[in-house]
């Protein structure tokens, strides 16, 4: 198994460093890109986030997870969406580049999942996304067209987004899309990280099949 390294890269125009953790996938597998919550308040080392990397690299994936503008060591400053779009296309590319011949999926949480969203919208060869706690309005933006197997994993107590507004937004997205409702979770789902990363994984093994 490969161990885990310190890497740095770029945002998708080029202008911002970033910082991040890779590990190279096991012989065959494929590989997944973390994009952490709001970042003001979240990193790539957030717990929620650590379960899923340590879930999938269990299993043999490769992980890139990392820190967006203006987060730990990442250069720039928090831009409110447009810039941390640029970073997780950076990421995506940094990904690719390290591992050309995997199947790639993209995972995120709250503000992330509508980064993965929308480079689910924009990337139709993602293999696979997973949009943790999303904003009902990232869906109804990002998920209307052709797009890969999508995930909505999704807190029946979410203290931001309500649910029959995130509801009516995936019910209006196309296929292929899955729904997962985990009751009495909140928005952080506390205490629960380790059952959302083992959701997470067991739905995108089954869903980037080659």
């Amino acid at each position: 198994m490969a161990s885990q390294e310190s890497i740095h890269f770029f945002s998708g125009d080029g202008r911002t460093r970033l910082e991040g953790r890779w590990v190279a996938p096991d012989a065959g597998a494929a590989v997944a890109v973390l994009i952490h919550h709001y970042p003001p308040m979240s990193n790539m080392d957030q717990r929620a986030i650590f379960a899923t990397y340590k879930e999938l690299r269990g299993r043999g994936w490769g992980v890139l997870r990392y820190n967006s503008r203006g987060v730990g060591h990442s250069e720039g400053e928090f831009s409110g969406g447009p810039g941390e779009d640029l970073d997780a296309r950076g990421a995506i590319a940094e990904a690719r580049r390290r591992a050309p011949q995997a199947r790639l999926a993209v995972i995120g949480w709250s503000f992330g999942a509508e980064r993965a969203l929308r480079q689910m919208s924009a990337d139709p060869a993602i293999a696979a996304t997973v949009a943790v706690t999303p904003n009902p309005a990232g869906i109804a933006e990002n998920a209307g067209g052709a797009h890969g197997p999508l995930l909505a994993i999704v807190a029946e107590r979410d203290q931001y987004f309500d649910l029959i507004e995130t509801r009516t937004a995936y019910e209006q997205a196309s296929e292929p899309k899955s729904w997962i409702l985990l009751k009495w979770a909140d928005h952080f789902y506390a205490t629960r990280e380790d059952e959302v990363a083992s959701a997470t994984a067991d739905w995108l093994e089954e869903n980037t099949k080659k």
